[in-house]
């Protein structure tokens, strides 16, 4: 009897062959299904789509600066068109992708799947939060096609409110709109966090990614309606010429720059904080050790996100303020510098006889610590007042502030990206180039920044 056409399947085999390459990239297909869809993943890719347009456009303005700088004198664009640069520079790289990048990215990808749960506790408020932060890059973005702005990423009043030609309006409200969407993705994850554990799933069991987004949520959210409220006052002083920022209207311009710091320098943890938390996912796992002081980590995320909103006057130590007040500023500031070190010596504990692989993503664990380190001991330097009032809006300082963001959260960043890329895309990187990218970064950034 011929056998040629009988089918040793079962119809359970057939089954699962025809559904074995389902997941969440091909379960749907169109547009339509990736801008409707409430699959916390999904979310995540979009995410990383629109911060990387922004973060493309941050890093051209990046380098029209530098090529503007290859000569003492302005040889390449005008000195306000130079000041215009480097603001749009400054917003798009804080505002539109060193703030969302990771909690909006990996964050929304991978804390339901540690913690145990389908989704984030809001899927609905979670595609609106992508939405209301597409809306924000798009109005910004719009402010610099047409004429830019030219006050710093700062808006330092009475600049911004009063001599400024440009459009402060505008791009104040697209930051003011983007500011919601990170308060919305606070919430959300705080909430899912706290609900939506498997059972079993306590809190010191969390990963502490989790713990390190836990702590940037709370900056969200108790941080940042202070910086929307902020821009929405300079945009009515601007607009209704009502004296809150600008002294010939009965202003306080350096009641700007308390409300401004009392958000930015906690942002600077919003950048920070889920970096760390990646990191200690890396050395923990391309050390082959469970993390060092694991209780000590998990808390120093804590305090420094207690810590980093009572340290904002550090950043005014020349703009009037009684010493008394800078000296208290000083020391908190040096305290905040405790637990940030706690998490650098347990990471280095963890790698100590640990048997490491110097893979990609170990790569940029390891460029995280030394440039951290190198950001954090100059950080401290200017923690004292009597050095700070000396290099104040120097080099040192610019150089200082790239050694925490890049060095820090950028290093952070593309560790994470490469260690959770196969479980993200199913796809594997190439290894060789990755090492060699990550090499080039690494002394690129310390050729520019090092020397100032």
């Amino acid at each position: 009897m011929s056998t040629s056409g009988f089918n040793p399947q079962s119809p359970a085999d057939e089954s699962r062959a025809r559904f074995a390459h389902v997941n969440y990239l091909n379960a749907d297909y169109g547009i339509k299904s990736w801008l409707l869809t409430l699959d916390h993943k999904r979310i995540a890719l979009l995410y990383l789509a629109s911060v990387s347009f922004f973060f493309l456009l941050g890093g051209a303005y990046a380098v029209a600066i530098r090529m503007e700088l290859m000569t003492p004198v302005g040889d390449l664009v005008q000195a306000q068109t130079y000041n215009k640069m480097f603001t749009h520079h400054g917003i798009l790289m804080v505002f539109f992708f060193l703030i969302p990048s990771i909690p909006a990215i990996l964050g929304n990808f991978l804390i339901p799947l540690m913690i145990g749960a389908k989704d984030l506790a809001f899927t609905r408020l979670n595609l609106a939060s992508w939405y209301i932060y597409m809306a924000g890059g798009i109005i910004t973005f719009w402010a610099l096609l047409n004429g830019g702005i030219d006050t710093g990423w700062t808006f330092y009043t009475p600049f911004s409110t009063t001599f400024s030609n440009s459009y402060v309006v505008v791009a104040g409200l697209g930051i003011f709109i983007n500011g919601f969407s990170s308060i919305l993705t606070g919430l959300n994850f705080i909430v899912t966090i706290h609900t939506m554990r498997a059972p079993g799933m306590t809190w010191f069991r969390l990963p502490l990614f989790i713990w390190a987004h836990y702590a940037t949520s709370l900056i969200f959210i108790l941080g940042t309606p202070v910086i929307a409220i902020t821009i929405l006052l300079v945009a009515l002083e601007r607009t209704a010429k009502i004296g809150i920022f600008d002294p010939a209207l009965g202003g306080d311009p350096v009641l700007f720059q308390h409300l401004f710091w009392f958000y930015s320098h906690p942002a600077v943890y919003i950048m920070l904080l889920p970096s760390m938390g990646v990191v200690s996912e890396l050395v923990a796992t391309f050390s082959r050790k469970n993390i060092f002081g694991y209780t000590f980590v998990a808390f120093a995320s804590i305090a420094i996100a207690v810590f980093g909103f009572l340290v904002w006057g550090h950043h005014m130590f020349t703009s009037g303020q009684s010493v008394y007040a800078s000296m208290i500023f000083s020391a908190i500031s040096y305290a905040v510098a405790i637990p940030s070190a706690v998490k650098v010596f347990n990471w280095t504990a963890t790698m100590y006889r640990g048997s490491i692989s110097y893979d990609t993503p170990m790569l940029y664990a390891m460029g995280f610590i030394g440039l951290f380190t190198i950001g954090g001991m100059t950080g401290l330097m200017l923690a004292a007042m009597g050095l700070d009032i000396h290099v104040h809006d120097t080099y040192f300082v610019v150089a200082h502030f790239h050694y925490i963001m890049v060095g820090g959260a950028l290093m952070g960043y593309l560790g994470g990206l490469h260690y959770w890329w196969p479980k993200i895309t199913g796809r594997m990187y190439p290894e060789g180039w990755a090492r060699f990218a990550a090499l080039v970064i690494f002394v690129g950034f310390n050729l520019t920044f090092f020397p100032q």
